[in-house]
């Protein structure tokens, strides 16, 4: 599986990393949702999307808009975030997220929302 990870944070696009690697997925990590674009626009196949809420230039709900507006061909999108208000899960998945999940979180979660969203992509 080929797991594109957004998150402004190195420290958290490394962990998750080190949490998929084992498992024989690979994965490529962008900054921010711009440049997250950026690489969807030059190559878009990917499993499994995690994208982080907060974050400079172009936050993970930016991403989702921009992405639907330029009618990118998303993958599953799992939502990472600290963000539980209702109102904003649901514009979020209105947008396009298939899941989220709350930082921090073990590998299990991890795999558990990853195993949810592909069984309902196939």
């Amino acid at each position: 599986m080929r797991i594109l990870i957004i998150d402004d944070s190195k420290f958290i696009g490394k962990m998750v990393g080190e949490m998929v690697s084992p498992k024989g997925h690979q994965f490529e990590h962008a900054l921010d949702g711009k440049e997250a674009l950026d690489l969807l626009e030059k190559d878009s196949k990917f499993d499994i999307i995690l994208l982080d809420w907060n974050m400079p230039n172009l936050d993970g709900v930016g991403f989702l808009e921009e992405a639907l507006e330029k009618k990118l061909h998303l993958c599953p999108i799992i939502m990472m975030t600290t963000e539980n208000s209702p109102e904003k899960i649901m514009k979020a998945i209105g947008l396009g997220a298939s899941e989220y999940i709350m930082k921090p979180f073990t590998p299990d979660i991890l795999f558990g929302k990853i195993d949810q969203v592909t069984k309902r992509a196939s």
